[in-house]
């Protein structure tokens, strides 16, 4: 009875910054917070050894209730919760360099820290690109206000909207728990509707909420 729309790549960034904060590591700055994956490019790298990738929205700062002494060259983490927003690459050790994107995930980010220790990886911008995706929706409006706060303020709901449309309508997009309740798509969805063109992405994600409800005989879960 059709399909959801494709979740689509629709941003290849490069960082705006790359830093080196300590022996082996680095952060990548890519500007803008997006939800999607890093790809790495023609990596030369060493046979067997790993280049780990963590994923962060904010770096450290002043007055986090979890971090005493806080270093602003480091990403922060405490908002994920469980979710370890890691990506993991083994090394073949191909004398060409090696591209790679993981998959079967996502994150939500704008900084990555780079672990490239004993992997003779020497990271440069050019390494690194951020796929940004979501489910292909077309934008329906184009919303211009005298105001530049409220420019922004319609710039950040828009983002924020397409970076929780991944198939289904999720609440987050870098915790441990990216879920489809119910409750947020009922307070977003009129929003969604006048962004975005959302019948055939409603359409189908509800067909698949009365679906489970159908076999059950009772209502679905996730109302919070």
């Amino acid at each position: 009875a059709g399909a959801a729309p494709a979740v689509t790549v629709t941003d290849s960034i490069a960082p705006v910054a790359l830093t080196n904060p300590r022996k082996g590591l680095y952060v990548a700055d890519f500007g803008r917070r997006l939800t999607g994956v890093v790809r790495l490019n023609r990596m030369i790298c060493k046979e067997g050894t790993r280049v780990i990738l963590r994923h962060a929205e904010i770096m450290q700062h002043a007055g986090l209730p979890d971090v005493k002494t806080a270093d602003p060259a480091m990403i922060y983490v405490g908002e994920l919760r469980g979710a370890r927003a890691t990506d993991v690459y083994t090394c073949s050790g191909r004398a060409g360099g090696e591209t790679w994107q993981p998959s079967l995930t996502y994150h939500g980010f704008r900084f990555v820290e780079i672990n490239v220790t004993n992997s003779g990886v020497r990271p440069a911008a050019a390494l690194l690109t951020a796929l940004h995706f979501h489910s292909g929706v077309a934008l329906r409006t184009h919303a211009h206000f005298n105001s530049t706060t409220l420019n922004r303020m319609q710039h950040l709901a828009v983002s924020a909207q397409q970076s929780n449309l991944q198939t289904i309508p999720t609440d987050c997009d870098q915790r441990d728990e990216r879920l489809g309740w119910m409750g947020d798509a009922s307070l977003s969805s009129e929003s969604m509707a006048l962004n975005f063109e959302m019948a055939p992405f409603f359409s189908w994600w509800v067909r698949h909420v009365v679906l489970p409800e159908q076999r059950a005989g009772g209502l679905a879960g996730g109302g919070a």
